[in-house]
């Protein structure tokens, strides 16, 4: 039976050699890493992962290699979002054929993609394969706008769409009216790197699905406020609010040099075209993570996660 998704689910960017070919090695660290940080579930193939760059043989080795490294040790989501309900379809199947726990899709990229369209793409999704789906909410990528009344409906047509991954900024508003539609049938994450996780907490999410290079305060935040300290969730939260929003146009550069920094990844470099950092950039990072690592250090007692390239956790 698939493991329930909860907690924190991080999404793993996709590591380059100075090919920029996928660096298989680096992944496993970077599966490694978060393991270490002791996060409920990892998801590859997002939009951070750079996939709309990748071949179809490079996402299949992410997947395998990722699934692989965790061993069963959390829940493993695929990203499967195409331009066509067919090609999410094939997507579904090798997905599921490589071990897949659930599968996340946002409808494709049309901003005029009707409301009736759009179900009948999950409609058709669901039918296809007998896996759970995260029905991905996120119009900053061009992807439609979609009511929290037309995710309900999604919900009840489609059995198999059994989670939802909320990006529409604000998210707290639209969490809570989501929840009041669907009677809390449907469990919500957040994302948005992590901006409005806090907030989420409080108005009912199940957790947050986002890509992050220091998920220690991710889990922190989560485990601050399941013990009921929302004051110490609130001090690591704020704090790490100037790390969310460093050149929020480079995000997935940003992910890269932490990694780079932390030692978990080799390279920060990126699939073309796109901007890397240069010195100045890096630089700047650089203070700010230590401005952060610091903060939140003092204030909460939660020190940086220094990834060790040990054994990975045993659940």
């Amino acid at each position: 039976m698939t493991r329930e998704l909860s907690g924190i689910c991080v999404i793993a960017v996709t590591p380059l050699d100075r090919k920029r070919k996928l660096d298989r090695q680096s992944l496993e660290n970077l599966v490694d890493y978060y393991l270490q940080a002791d996060v409920d579930g990892l998801l590859v193939l997002g939009e951070v992962s750079e996939v709309s760059k990748l071949s179809k043989d490079e996402q299949q080795e992410v997947v395998e290699t990722a699934i692989g490294r965790v061993s069963g040790k959390v829940p493993v989501v695929v990203g499967i979002s195409r331009e066509s309900t067919d090609l999410v379809i094939d997507a579904a199947g090798w997905a599921k054929d490589l071990g897949a726990s659930a599968l996340m899709v946002a409808p494709p990229k049309n901003l005029k993609l009707g409301d009736g369209a759009i179900i009948d793409h999950y409609a058709a999704v669901g039918g296809a394969v007998d896996l759970p789906l995260v029905v991905q909410d996120e119009p900053e990528s061009n992807h439609p706008i979609m009511s929290a009344e037309l995710l309900a409906r999604i919900f009840a047509k489609v059995p198999s769409a059994r989670y939802l991954k909320l990006e529409d900024s604000p998210t707290p508003a639209k969490i809570l009216k989501f929840r009041k539609l669907t009677n809390d049938g449907m469990r919500i994450f957040g994302g948005t790197h992590g901006r409005w996780f806090l907030w989420e907490i409080d108005s009912g999410s199940s957790g947050i699905m986002t890509a992050s290079p220091t998920p220690e305060y991710l889990v922190g935040i989560w485990k601050a406020c399941a013990r009921g300290k929302r004051e110490q969730a609130k001090q690591i939260y704020l704090y790490n609010q100037a790390l969310t929003y460093f050149y929020p146009e480079m995000a997935v550069a940003v992910k890269k040099e932490v990694l780079v920094k932390r030692g978990v990844i080799r390279t920060a470099l990126l699939k073309q075209p796109a901007t890397e950092f240069g010195d100045l950039e890096r630089r700047q990072l650089s203070e700010v993570l230590e401005w952060v690592e610091e903060n939140v250090r003092e204030s909460t007692g939660v020190a940086p996660l220094r990834w060790t390239g040990g054994p990975r956790r045993k659940r």
